[in-house]
């Protein structure tokens, strides 16, 4: 093959494989279609999701925020009538079964938004306040094992709480040791610590001593250390 360069071996073999990729498109023209379709319909899927969820979400925080309302509302003082134009109430109980009825339907529609597990965890929270314990045990669980970590860690300090108030400190020393060992945003170390500290000041003193000392010695200048600091200088 005289004369016969690499350049015009290279150009062979580049019109051969364009060649070779024209005829695999006209033989899978169905299948390039179906592909192209498909990869639209996704996309679409997708895009209607997000503005599906974007829609829950504002609705959702809307609902939820009349229910703050509610759930922040005053005590009356004993005695002192109901005024119409500013919510109040008379006892925690009834706020928290007032804030429970509006709180339900929330987590109960929105569940895949953020508002929907606040809902959810403050729900929890309602419940303990109207006096209803098993209800708040199992919605606090529920959002105790969110993803949401930082709303799992809320609801887990609360449930630590709810077992304090019925007698199962053994089982409220779990949760505090594992927020403290599973610091968040919103339950931090320190305050997992202080928590099981008090609770050890009527169970174990020694313990409690022990952490209030570390956490002095970790925060001396901080919220922490200062509130351990007062602990330790308490008369025994």
């Amino acid at each position: 093959m005289p004369g016969y360069t690499r350049r015009q071996l290279k150009e062979d073999k580049l019109a051969e494989t364009a060649k070779g990729a024209a005829h695999w498109a006209e033989d899978h023209s169905q299948t390039v279609i179906w592909a192209g379709i498909i990869v639209l319909v996704v996309a679409l899927a997708l895009s209607g999701l997000w503005f599906w969820h974007s829609r829950q979400t504002e609705q959702a925080n809307l609902e939820l925020g009349t229910a703050l309302r509610t759930f922040r509302a005053p005590l009356r003082p004993p005695g002192a009538p109901a005024d119409d134009s500013t919510p109040s109430f008379a006892t925690i109980a009834e706020r928290g079964k007032a804030t429970e009825k509006l709180l339900q339907p929330i987590a109960d529609k929105y569940p895949f938004t953020s508002p929907g597990k606040i809902a959810r965890y403050l729900g929890g929270v309602a419940s303990m306040q109207a006096g209803d314990n098993a209800a708040a045990e199992q919605q606090l669980k529920t959002a105790a094992d969110f993803r949401d970590k930082d709303i799992a860690a809320l609801a887990k300090i609360s449930l630590a709480t709810l077992y304090r108030s019925t007698n199962r400190a053994p089982d409220a020393v779990k949760v505090y040791k594992d927020l403290a060992e599973h610091p968040t945003a919103t339950v931090s170390k320190a305050e997992a610590q202080l928590e099981l500290a008090e609770l050890y000041e009527t169970t174990d003193p020694s313990q409690a001593s022990s952490i209030y000392e570390q956490l002095k010695k970790d925060d001396p200048a901080g919220p922490a250390g200062q509130i351990a600091s007062a602990k330790l200088a308490k008369p025994k």
